[in-house]
This record gives structure tokens, C-alpha cells and sequence, in this order.
């Protein structure tokens, strides 16, 4: 029976040993040992290992194991995701190509189109991707999975509270519970520790935890520049104007979740826990995604209601590809095969 090993060896090793171990990842430890960590097929490819390790007259430390099985809530990812995807890539399509279907202000309908064609031809090609990747092993498509999930989720909620019901409704509620349980069921799969164990050991995690908390502060501050003077002010808020909306779902979003979520991500991935390896993948990607959904739903807000300012357009773009550099260097630490 397979199985995911942990093997402890009494030395400091590099990666000029890997070759020595085969599947086998190679990490340096700060107590001076190295974990070898890995999914051996049976006990003959274990006793291979050890038996190399007593020939190079290496101590062994500890060796543990946990069994490989193909877990019902493993086909369960698989199929939730499937089904978000066939279920958004309908709402998208139609958001995209017939507009007309939004009953909002011109604004708010051109924000939703410019939603719907990033949904469409960015999120939902990056989520059939990285599902392929991930049945082939791959820990950087399964974070880069559980990221588009969490654009997905994210943007479902808005779709649900913040437009006006049309005859997508149905879908917006589908999309919005099939991307909370597709997230869960995911992240019920994920080896946090394996993906821990498997980032370099020369990460630069505080360039990237101080990254991920900086990009979260921003926000931060930027909600509370609008939220605090509108609750003063027996005016209407400003942020609400040329919408229907009687507050905003996407402050109630970010405050609530997504950047409690960023400031925990950092703080735990500067500290090196495993969640934080984790959730600074899944943020990253996220964010990637939603800033370049936000310079297109910003331009097509603008086309709609010419009134709207499409300022923020090149300031989106640019978080867009810093963001993208990040995530592409942040991965490229991560030695992603799992066999």
C-alpha cells in the first residue's frame, strides 16, 4: 500500500543528495537534521531507503508514515468544483454577451459585465487548469485551486446581494453555496503540512508574509477613509452613489473575512506555520484575480455610464501585475510534485 513518509536522518543534507533518494524531498532542519518526506509504493522501496541511509552511515532518527487512500471527499472536490464551474460559466456567459439582463444602474450593470468576462475567461480557465494539475500531483495548481475558489466565492456574494434580482438569481445562489462547499472540500484534502514541508528553505517568507499584510492594510485603510466620515453624515455615502444597494457587501467582505484572512495569512507565513504557507498561496492568487476583475469591471462601469470615473482602471492593472510577479515567485519556491 502507498504511503506518505516522513524520514528523520541525524544530518544536514542539500540538494546535491537528492538524487541519492529519488522520490524523496530533501529539507534541512534547524537542529541540524534533514526530513525526507515522500510517497514510498511499499515496504520493498521503504527498506531501499533505509538500507541507503545505513550505507552512507547516517543516523536515523524517526520514520513515520500515513496511508495514501483515495478519500470519497477527495471525488467530492472534483464534483462540487465541476458543478460551480458548469453553473458560473453559464451565469458568466450570459452577464458577458446580454447585459440587458442586469435590471441596475448603468454603473453597477457595467461593474457586473466587467465581472461576469474576468469569471469567464480568466477565473474559470485557471480553475479547469489547475483541477487537471492537481489530479496529476501538482501542489502548485492545488493552491492555485483553492485561490480561484475563494475569487469565485468572493465575487458570488456579490453577485447575490449586490445586484438587483434578475433571472440569474437562481444561479447566484448556486454559485455562491457550490463555492462555499467546493472551498471546504478542498481545503478538508490539503496536506498543510506537506505543503510546509515542501517550500525551499530559503523562501523569503517575511518578504512575502510583509507583502500580503501590506496589500491587506491598504485596503484597510481605504474602506475606513470612506466608512467613517459616511457615518457622521446624515448624507447618503458617496461610495453608494448611482447604486441600488442600501450598504456595501464588498466592505462587509473585506472587513469581515478577506483581509482578517490576509493579516492571519502573514502573521502565521513570517512565523512559518503551515496554514500560512497555505493561505498566502490561496491569497495571492486570489487577489490577482480580483484586482484585475476590479480594473475591468471599473473600464466596463465606465462604458456603461460614461458619468463614472475609470480612474481607478491603471491602478488596478499595476496591482494586477505586481501581484501576478509575486504569486509566479512565490510558487517557484515550492517543489510541487507530491510523487
Amino acid at each position: 500500500m502507498p504511503r506518505m513518509y516522513k524520514i528523520v536522518i541525524g544530518h544536514p543534507l542539500d540538494e546535491t543528495w537528492k538524487e541519492w533518494f529519488e522520490s524523496l524531498t530533501l529539507k534541512s532542519q534547524a537542529d541540524n537534521t534533514t526530513l525526507l518526506t515522500g510517497i514510498l509504493e511499499d515496504s520493498t522501496a521503504l527498506h531501499t531507503v533505509l538500507n541507503k541511509i545505513r550505507n552512507l552511515n547516517m543516523d536515523l532518527v524517526s520514520v513515520s508514515y500515513m496511508d495514501v487512500v483515495e478519500a470519497p471527499m477527495k471525488h467530492i472536490s472534483y464534483l462540487l468544483s465541476s458543478l460551480l464551474a458548469a453553473v458560473t460559466l453559464i451565469q458568466s456567459a450570459v452577464g458577458a454577451f446580454y447585459p440587458q439582463i442586469f435590471r441596475d444602474p448603468p454603473m453597477t450593470a457595467g461593474n457586473a459585465r466587467g465581472t461576469d468576462i474576468v469569471i469567464l475567461f480568466v477565473a474559470l480557465p485557471i480553475l479547469f487548469i489547475s483541477m487537471s494539475l492537481t489530479r496529476r500531483g501538482s501542489l502548485r495548481a492545488q493552491l492555485t485551486w483553492a485561490g480561484a475558489l475563494t475569487y469565485i466565492l468572493y465575487n458570488a456574494v456579490i453577485f447575490a446581494f449586490a445586484t438587483a434580482f434578475n433571472q440569474l438569481f437562481l444561479f447566484y445562489v448556486a454559485a455562491f453555496s457550490l463555492a462555499v462547499w467546493s472551498l471546504l472540500a478542498l481545503l478538508t484534502q490539503v496536506d498543510v503540512e506537506l505543503i510546509h514541508d515542501r517550500f525551499a528553505t530559503n523562501t523569503p517568507v517575511r518578504f512575502f508574509a510583509s507583502y500580503i499584510v501590506f496589500i491587506s492594510l491598504i485596503f484597510f485603510m481605504s474602506w475606513m477613509k470612506q466608512i467613517i466620515p459616511a457615518m457622521f453624515d446624515s448624507a447618503p455615502p458617496a461610495f453608494l452613489a448611482g447604486t441600488i444597494m442600501l450598504t456595501s457587501p464588498v466592505h462587509v467582505l473585506d472587513l469581515g473575512f478577506l483581509l482578517p484572512m490576509g493579516f492571519f495569512g502573514g502573521v502565521w507565513l513570517w512565523q512559518k506555520k503551515s496554514w500560512g504557507y497555505l493561505l498566502a498561496g490561496l491569497l495571492m492568487v486570489m487577489m490577482t484575480i480580483e484586482t484585475a476583475s476590479i480594473a475591468v469591471d471599473q473600464y466596463f462601469g465606465h462604458v456603461h455610464d460614461p458619468a463614472s470615473s475609470p480612474d481607478a482602471v491603471s491602478l488596478f492593472i499595476g496591482l494586477t501585475v505586481i501581484g501576478f510577479a509575486a504569486t509566479i515567485l512565490y510558487v517557484r519556491f515550492l517543489n510541487s510534485e507530491t510523487t
